[in-house]
């Protein structure tokens, strides 16, 4: 039979997060039968996305009013895991008083979650993310044995630090994180990193694309368009290379609070003719997009950020990608082999290392060249999601091995 894997995740699905779709989608290509159970109500916009990422079947279960009302009713139904929940709480989080009052809040939406759980009976419960998720995930390790408990803490979750994840990873059955730069914050979490496994996040590779056809001088932007992007920084940099290399044009996909200040921004900089503001797309055009772009830029300083999808897929295009030296990024990019690196905030030596690139066409031909070549060895996500499974798998043999003796 199909193996059963149920994600948790606070939000789903989010406009910023397609990384959870391709997962998703990689592991039902690989026969999994998989649902998500969502903490919070789905975005306004929720049906569009799901079908945007061929998802629209997809099981979601999401919260709202009714199902808080579930929650604090099974909290009633069962008075003692519901003391010992809000204990652990209490006892982990008393020196932090915001986490300390979103987990409290959190609770009765964890128990109805792990009703919907005890419903489903999936092999696997793997949360997505790693942080008030956690009160899910020992919820259902102390209702739930037979089910295999396997825990993502990544970026977002190592900058919450929110007690309970340690906590729920010394009881899961199997911790990963997405790069190998994660495991010095894991193990001041109090985790043992021989213990942690480190697993890609992939992109979807159904077939090498062929040889994109580029459009001369065209640079693009694929993110988030919020502060900690620095997408001001990037449009900085762009004004310096326009005025060297005269065919240079920027195209900016995405949306977010910041656009209406960087369209005007733009305009003071004097490049608001070769800048196009494109918004959110939908994930075939922005591969369209980059397809014929030369460079791939990003200046951000998000604390976040580590190896983003966005310029995994711009790799895949053969994109000479430009970023900043966040957390990580030389797991992904060898400075002058599959890309350019540059520090945070570096606006010259950005500006100086990509107008010497975009005046030599054949580095910005060998670095593309290259940048997809690492990305279909190392991020093809069914490989990475297949041998996710496998890992799964054997460690559902093992519980029904413990549950036979």
């Amino acid at each position: 039979p199909a193996m059963k894997v149920a994600y948790v995740t606070m939000r789903f699905p989010v406009a910023s997060e397609a990384f959870a779709a391709v997962e998703l989608r990689a592991l039902r290509r690989q026969g999994a039968e998989v649902s998500v159970l969502a903490y919070r109500r789905p975005p306004p916009d929720a049906q569009a996305l799901l079908a945007e990422r061929g998802l629209v079947d997809l099981t979601v279960v999401q919260g709202g009013g009714a199902a808080l009302l579930e929650g604090l009713w099974q909290m009633l139904l069962h008075p003692v895991d519901s003391l010992a929940l809000i204990a652990e709480i209490l006892r982990h989080c008393w020196r932090r008083p915001l986490q300390l009052c979103k987990a409290l809040a959190l609770v009765p939406r964890s128990f109805s979650l792990l009703h919907r759980l005890e419903t489903l009976k999936p092999d696997v419960l793997h949360l997505f993310w790693g942080h008030y998720p956690s009160l899910l995930g020992l919820l259902a390790r102390r209702r739930l044995p037979r089910t295999v408990i396997s825990l993502f803490l990544g970026a977002y979750d190592l900058e919450e630090a929110f007690p309970l994840s340690a906590r729920l990873a010394r009881a899961a059955d199997l911790v990963v994180t997405h790069a190998r730069a994660n495991l010095p914050a894991l193990k001041a979490l109090g985790l043992n990193p021989a213990g942690v496994e480190v697993c890609y996040r992939g992109i979807d590779i159904a077939k090498p694309p062929p040889a994109p056809q580029k459009t001369r001088g065209l640079i693009v932007v694929a993110e988030r368009l919020v502060p900690q992007k620095r997408t001001a920084d990037a449009l900085a940099v762009f004004a310096r290379v326009a005025a060297a290399v005269p065919e240079a044009r920027l195209l900016v996909l995405g949306a977010g609070p910041e656009q209406e200040r960087l369209q005007g921004l733009a305009a003071q900089l004097g490049i608001d003719v070769e800048v196009t503001f494109a918004g959110h797309l939908p994930q075939t055009d922005v591969f369209r997009r980059l397809a014929a772009a030369e460079v791939a830029l990003t200046m951000s300083r998000s604390r976040s950020e580590r190896l983003p999808n966005a310029l995994k897929e711009a790799m895949l295009q053969r994109c000479l990608c430009l970023a900043t030296r966040s957390t990580g990024i030389e797991e992904l990019i060898s400075d002058g082999e599959t890309g350019l690196l540059v520090d945070f905030e570096a606006i010259e030596d950005a500006a100086r290392r990509l107008i010497d690139v975009l005046r030599d066409p054949a580095a910005v031909d060998r670095i593309g060249r290259h940048a997809q070549a690492h990305v279909l060895a190392h991020f093809d996500v069914d490989h990475l999601m297949a041998g996710r499974l496998q890992r799964w798998s054997s460690l559902c043999r093992i519980r029904a091995e413990e549950k036979a003796a």
